[in-house]
């Protein structure tokens, strides 16, 4: 902001009072002459009747002049009609002015959106015109309704960006469905004019979680780390670093898990050597020097380096490990490239900061309420938490859905639960995986448990011509089972995705660190775990009485108290030790969000660029073989006849 402006701020200008005053009074003058020789009704209203202030006309005559803030980008025509709205309701009395000078309270406000960067915005986009801050002190007329109408507008644009995002989430992908409440205009405006603290109220238009706010201060401390500062170093991207592998790069993975660095080996005595462990241990215990994410294990294993730094040996393996353990990764003391991400969380790699304004943005899509007691999956990090009164009380892994088929990200309520669940085959599924199989072999639905409905009946699925098969006639279902692809149970929250959370047969792919397998549903690890966890609340049910429904047919069980569920897609966060994590953009959902709100280092994110998934036109429907004409006797027709009747009254094919 210009000096000009703060210092000019505490003058104000009774030019403009003294002159008002006086055609007010000259006004009235005029009205008392005519009076004499008008009736009383024509006196009361020449009375009455007020000139339109320069306000007023500003905002409702702007097509018949020119408007010198045209081009200010967030003067758009649906803030023009609010502000007008709004001023009209107050008799186009200012807010924001006084005496041809803006108040203490515009001056703060104007202060706090150029700080918008603090909060993952952009304060030029709620900059008011260079030529309006430079006359604030002495405006005229024209120029203090100017400022009334800019400030409104800024005010109006920061509070939606605030609390809605800049971007409309669905614009990014047809996955992403999340719908931010944007807040009401009017209430806005009358908010922040009747307030006491203008500041702390445009200030809580931002999301209140703890999440959001633990990243805005993670954003200050690595934009304060950019400005100088040194922080740990960045272990440069590669192949995969294992035990027995020797490359530049060892040598400052050590370095960043605080190991010592590797010198030649010198032989020392017992005592010199103990002392020198016992002293390591004491800076560690000590926090002495210690990075972000150093282990007690790096640190000790660390003093028996070998003489090559380039190899990755045995004490490198175990620091990784340890390291991993801390920040919920997939333990094996090798540096993939979760685990690498995970060691430059808060190193100057140049994507961290747009990290963390992505996931800035992707907060304000979320119910400002997130409920007491909910459910929340995070996509990239392949885990599922119950949150309670803000802590967490359960947390499990996941798999979820492969870049073609993504898990969406939106929000909804868990209703009920099915255990012993039928899999109702998604069209996409049937037709282009399971239709080619069906047409090799014959027996390939019953040897895996599936069955055929036509007409809402059940039919033998060698009844059905699947060579020119319309399978939107049909539908294909998995019937309860052990080897059901849901598992023993799902829980429900109806959707327009039609995904779910659910149990899986497949229970080897949760020992993988990269866990997109799945068609779209989210598949938890432990569900009855999971599920005790989230009957808690509910005095009727619990995992053991859910167990005992276990076979036989599909069973519901409708939830007492329904319970909030986000699916969310959070690649940055700060876990309870405070640490920044950071997670692989799997879905590319990085790259559309930071080329969007146009974030510094856009570009770098391009390479995570997942294109949107092509559907595929359904098969081409072969013409069926023309059919020769049977010519039977009566004899036979009859036989026919009472065979089709004997089968359409046996159960196997209803």
């Amino acid at each position: 902001m210009p000096k000009t402006f703060c210092s000019t701020l505490v003058r104000t200008t009774l030019a403009g009072a003294f002159f008002g005053l006086a055609a007010v009074s000259g006004a009235l003058a005029n009205a008392t002459d005519d009076a004499v020789s008008s009736g009383p009704a024509d006196t009361r209203s020449l009375l009455t009747a007020q000139p339109a202030t320069a306000l007023q006309v500003l905002l409702e005559d702007t097509a018949s002049r020119a408007d010198p803030d045209a081009q200010t980008p967030f003067l758009t025509d649906a803030r023009r009609k609010a502000v007008a709205a709004f001023y009209a309701a107050r008799d186009y009395a200012p807010v924001w002015t006084r005496d041809g000078a803006p108040t203490l309270g515009a001056y703060q406000l104007v202060a706090r959106m150029e700080r918008a960067g603090e909060d993952g915005l952009s304060a030029e986009a709620y900059a008011l015109s260079a030529d309006l801050l430079a006359r604030v002190g002495r405006l005229d007329d024209d120029a203090a309704a100017r400022f009334e109408r800019a400030l409104s507008a800024a005010l109006l644009t920061y509070a939606e960006h605030a609390q809605a995002g800049r971007v409309e989430p669905s614009s990014l992908s047809g996955y992403i469905t999340a719908s931010p409440e944007k807040p009401e205009a009017a209430l806005v405006l009358e908010t922040l004019a009747a307030s006491a603290d203008p500041v702390a109220a445009l200030d809580g238009y931002n999301p209140p979680h703890s999440g959001f706010q633990a990243l805005r201060t993670k954003l200050a401390e690595l934009r304060k780390a950019a400005a100088g500062e040194t922080g740990p170093p960045v272990v440069p991207a590669g192949k995969v670093l294992k035990e027995g592998v020797r490359d530049a790069r060892v040598a400052v993975l050590r370095e960043r898990l605080g190991l010592a660095s590797a010198q030649p080996i010198e032989t020392p005595a017992d005592g010199q050597a103990a002392e020198a462990a016992e002293k390591t241990v004491e800076a560690v215990d000590a926090g002495a020097g210690e990075p972000t994410g150093q282990t007690r294990a790096g640190s000790e294993a660390g003093a028996g380096a070998e003489s090559d730094p380039a190899l990755f040996d045995t004490a490198v393996k175990d620091a990784v490990f340890a390291f991993q353990e801390e920040n919920g990764l997939h333990a094996d003391g090798i540096v993939g490239p979760r685990t690498l991400l995970a060691l430059n969380a808060t190193a100057d790699d140049g994507m961290a900061i747009s990290d963390i304004i992505a996931n800035m943005e992707r907060w304000r899509w979320l119910p400002r309420d997130l409920g007491a007691f909910h459910v929340s999956v995070n996509i990239p990090e392949f885990k599922v938490r119950l949150v309670r009164d803000g802590a967490q009380v359960y947390e499990t892994r996941v798999v979820v859905g492969k870049p073609a088929n993504q898990t969406p990200v939106f929000s909804d309520e868990m209703d009920h639960v099915i255990v012993n669940p039928y899999w109702n085959v998604p069209y996409s599924i049937a037709s282009q995986e399971l239709l080619p199989s069906i047409r090799a072999n014959p027996a390939y639905l019953g040897a895996r448990n599936y069955e055929v409905l036509a007409g809402g009946r059940v039919v033998n699925p060698s009844s059905i011509d699947w060579a020119g098969v319309n399978l939107r006639s049909v539908r294909i279902r998995q019937r309860p089972g052990s080897g059901n692809a849901l598992g023993r149970i799902k829980f429900m929250f109806p959707n327009r995705h039609s995904v779910y959370l659910h149990d899986t047969p497949s229970k080897s792919l949760f020992n993988r660190s990269r866990r997109a397998f799945s068609h779209g549903c989210v598949r938890v690890q432990d569900p009855f775990d999971f599920a005790d966890a989230l009957l808690q609340l509910d005095p009727q049910w619990d995992a053991a009485a859910l167990k005992k429904m276990i076979g036989g047919r599909e069973k519901r069980v409708n939830l007492k108290r329904h319970v909030p569920v986000h699916l969310t897609y959070f690649t940055a966060h700060v876990d309870a030790a405070g640490r920044l994590q950071r997670r692989p953009d799997i879905y590319g959902h990085n790259a559309r969000l930071t080329k969007a709100l146009e974030i510094e280092g856009w570009q770098d994110w391009q390479k995570f660029a997942v294109a949107d998934p092509v559907k595929r036109a359904a098969p081409v429907r072969r013409a069926a073989p023309k059919k020769t004409v049977e010519k039977l006797s009566v004899r036979e027709q009859r036989a026919r006849v009472f065979r089709l009747r004997q089968r359409g009254s046996n159960d196997l094919y209803r």
